[in-house]
């Protein structure tokens, strides 16, 4: 992955769209959420890549913006062009793009009703409209665009629906930048207060996985305690301790992961759990 923030946040938020589509949905268009079919599910639409208008480096690019067919209640399904821009600088052609995406998906599905959301993370506010005018002939197109940087963190935090945590984490990644410290500090936060609240198995791991790659918890410099904390509640506690054991292929390696576990301030009936050792042997490791 390469080490520009940009780069690993935009696969960060075009990841996040997939894996939480109907999240995503319900946070940013509840109008539509209220339509859903729930007995459907939301599938993705290919084929839809545009190529960037960026730096020299990244021209040539195919980029995979989330298109989605919509099940709804009582008539056709919404296709939903949504585009999530990762800006690390002001970017004119947002508006543009956007209004490309929403035409090429029209013009695919000459039967389906378009709609559409953008999250834009860069400076300008005013990136919700998309006006083209040429001797006389005047179109304007507005669709619906959220301003990270306008959210408070406040009250991003205080709002526990599973897009807003990946709202919150990705409020966090704009202002830690490239920081490491600050970047491990937010994505230790992240993943205390995913494990403080009621999320479901699919939701933990989705919000995680977000903040993994908001965060870029895998790259250098980052702590191999965070790494491995942040595998341990994606994988699950036994599944990574039994990984962890297989490849070592020693006994020994089980007290070794128990040890960590206790360092990280597990409660030592989990550590038993995860690591197969007896609450006497883990008791032990305590003293």
């Amino acid at each position: 992955m390469s080490g520009r923030p940009h780069k690993w946040r935009d696969i960060a938020w075009k990841q996040a769209l997939v894996d939480g589509a109907k999240e995503a949905i319900e946070y940013f268009m509840p109008d539509l959420a209220s339509d859903m079919d729930k007995s459907r599910e939301i599938t993705g639409i290919t084929g839809m890549e545009l190529p960037i208008a960026g730096s020299d480096s990244d021209k040539g690019m195919q980029v995979s913006d989330v298109f989605l067919n919509v099940p709804v209640t009582g008539g056709k399904d919404w296709n939903v062009a949504c585009l999530a821009e990762q800006q690390h600088e002001h970017e004119s052609g947002f508006a543009d793009r956007m209004f490309n995406s929403l035409i090429r998906l029209m013009a695919s599905r000459p039967d389906g009703m378009v709609t559409g959301f953008a999250i834009y993370t860069g400076d300008s506010k005013n990136v919700n409209s998309y006006t083209r005018a040429c001797y006389g002939f005047e179109m304007m197109i507005k669709f619906r665009a959220f301003h990270l940087p306008s959210y408070s963190i406040g009250e991003l935090r205080e709002d526990c629906s599973p897009f807003a945590r990946v709202m919150y984490a990705g409020r966090l990644s704009l202002e830690c930048g490239n920081d490491i410290a600050m970047r491990e500090k937010y994505a230790r936060e992240l993943l205390d207060m995913t494990g403080e609240r009621g999320y479901d198995k699919r939701q933990k791991k989705f919000i995680l996985d977000f903040a993994n790659r908001i965060f870029w918890v895998e790259g250098p410099g980052m702590s191999q305690e965070l790494k491995e904390a942040f595998e341990m509640e994606i994988i699950s506690l036994e599944e990574y301790s039994k990984r962890l054991v297989k490849e070592e292929g020693m006994e020994e390696k089980a007290f070794e992961v128990a040890r960590n576990f206790l360092k990280m301030g597990l409660p030592v009936e989990q550590v038993a759990r995860g690591t197969g050792l007896s609450i006497e042997e883990i008791r032990d490791l305590r003293q």
